[in-house]
């Protein structure tokens, strides 16, 4: 009897962690595309990344908003030459995190 009440808190204790990981690890913020120190060809760029368990979201600095599973696409109109383009977020405790690319735009002669 005290095995199998020790497993069952076991187990428990185990799917408790697992289950409410990601509250205690904070946001997550990821860039998909483009990578870092890509080379374009065209001004306009879709930005494309995920920011999970966050409350405050920006790209360049203008604020963004994910869909219901974290995910977003967001236009850039960028200038010729080297450009940064910077992801920033505060998640829910408050800590502040950030994502940076550099991409290359050169326009065709």
């Amino acid at each position: 009897m005290i095995l199998v009440f020790g497993f069952l808190l076991l187990f428990f204790s185990v799917y408790l962690v697992f289950r409410f990981q990601h509250y205690w690890r904070g946001g997550r913020l990821s860039i998909f595309f483009p990578s870092d120190f890509a080379f374009l060809t065209n001004s306009h760029l879709i930005v494309k990344g995920s920011g999970l368990e966050v409350s405050r979201l920006e790209l360049n600095g203008r604020p963004i908003y994910t869909d219901q599973n974290g995910f977003f696409e967001e236009e850039l109109i960028l200038a010729p030459g080297l450009n940064i383009i910077e992801l920033k977020a505060d998640d829910r405790f408050g800590r502040k995190l950030s994502e940076r690319r550099t991409v290359m735009v050169k326009m065709p002669e």
